[in-house]
């Protein structure tokens, strides 16, 4: 087991070796997620098994445990969201390899290059992040909440009332 998180790392000779990393990396380097993010303070736990199923699939399993602070959409206030993920990638050099990948892997196409190990957990916290970010209760939302008033029990006057009057006089 490796206890640090290179920047770039050999995938498929890393998954042929059959190794373990684990580490932290900090929020900052998520470079994509950033825009989704209200603080980019601190840092999330990552842990990668990289290995060979008996298949001869090499894989690349994980997990990524933090959390991330988001803009809440009803009341435009920083909320936490806690993530702990889970994943499991095949990785392929071509996209007939991803069609044939056992329905258990997503497919990660890998290059020659060494791949950046913050594109792949950016983009394993992006699939995780809310489309809209909500806080669980309304109550959360503080002082914006109270104020606001639910025109549900409020009687309004039809805004088709005066087409109504003009039927009646034709």
């Amino acid at each position: 087991m490796i206890d640090h998180l290179p920047d770039r790392l050999d995938l498929l000779a890393t998954a042929g070796a059959g190794r373990v990393l684990r580490g932290a990396i900090a929020l900052a380097s998520l470079e994509r997620v950033l825009p989704a993010l209200v603080a980019q303070d601190g840092e999330l736990q990552v842990v990668m098994e990289l290995g060979r199923d008996p298949d001869g699939t090499h894989y690349l399993a994980g997990t990524i445990r933090g959390a991330v602070r988001l803009r809440c959409q009803r009341c435009l206030e920083a909320m936490r969201l806690p993530l702990d993920l889970e994943f499991r990638l095949g990785l392929v050099q071509n996209q007939v390899a991803a069609g044939q990948l056992p329905e258990c892997y997503e497919p990660l196409l890998v290059t020659a290059e060494p791949a950046l190990i913050a594109d792949i957990v950016s983009d394993e916290v992006l699939l995780a992040l809310p489309i809209v970010p909500l806080h669980d209760d309304r109550a959360e939302c503080g002082e914006l909440m109270k104020e606001y008033q639910s025109s549900d029990g409020l009687q309004r006057e039809n805004p088709f009332a005066v087409l109504a009057e003009l039927k009646q006089k034709h």
